[in-house]
């Protein structure tokens, strides 16, 4: 009798001693975000992409510069104003899901982001078919990896962000269009949800008023939830109409 209570009395102290690392699988490790080539980019999404960098979703990259027209010869899609400056003017949608419960979104029906000017006249926002020289479509692609208390790799995200810069009105300035995140693909362990939304944080004029140079801010929020926590994760994205873009992301 003596035995067997001492057994039992083991059993007891060794689940009580590895009770406090079972969350672990629950908790969260690293997170990191990184641009990555587009080779690597169609690997992680492991289905045949085109070989022009990946510029279809909102784009012909048929060399036009500017957004695409449809068949009336008007914007497919500029969508509504967002957000105001002194003499600019943001256009598109001001925030979107990109992924949703662990699955990419079909973000083509937003409109992408344009930052133009206003007119020196009217106030009025310029109509971007009156603008002129934006560059074809560049698109820069990232990867988001997590990982668990453990180390091991829960969640991957892959996304594109895409856009033309460079465009000019009455001669002057440098304006973007076309600006948007595509998601790619999402894996999660069992256990793990994700999800992630763009917004536009703010516009700005790294420029003059006589020569503005369009800037905007864009942030990629990501949500991961566990069985036991729940987490969220801002990165910055940061693009300019001289056609620089820096990210400012956590490792």
């Amino acid at each position: 009798m003596k035995k067997l209570a001492l057994i039992s009395s083991f059993v007891m102290s060794s689940t009580l001693m590895a009770a406090p690392n079972l969350p672990l699988d629950g908790e969260l490790g690293t997170i990191e975000t990184k641009e990555i080539s587009y080779d690597e980019y169609k690997s992680l999404n492991n289905r045949n992409l085109p070989d022009n960098n990946g510029i279809v979703p909102n784009f012909k990259n048929d060399g036009f510069n500017g957004p695409v027209p449809n068949n009336d010869g008007k914007l497919e899609t500029t969508g509504k104003v967002i957000q105001t400056a002194r003499d600019l003017v943001a256009l598109g949608e001001a925030i979107y899901e990109l992924v949703k419960k662990g699955k990419p979104t079909n973000v083509t029906e937003y409109a992408p982001i344009s930052v133009i000017p206003k007119d020196p006249i009217t106030k009025e926002h310029v109509d971007p078919f009156d603008m002129e020289g934006f560059s074809i479509p560049v698109a820069k692609n990232y990867t988001a990896r997590i990982t668990n208390g453990f180390g091991k790799e829960v969640v991957t995200f892959t996304y594109q962000v895409i856009y033309s810069y460079g465009g000019s009105y009455d001669g002057a300035g440098k304006y973007l269009t076309g600006v948007s995140i595509i998601p790619g693909s999402v894996k999660t362990s069992y256990g793990w949800d994700f999800n992630a939304t763009m917004k536009l944080s703010g516009i700005m004029n790294h420029g003059s008023r006589a020569e503005p140079v369009a800037g905007v801010m864009l942030t990629v929020k990501y949500q991961m939830n566990s069985r036991s926590n729940a987490f969220e994760r801002n990165d910055t994205i940061h693009i300019t109409g001289a056609g620089q873009l820096q990210s400012y992301m956590v490792k």
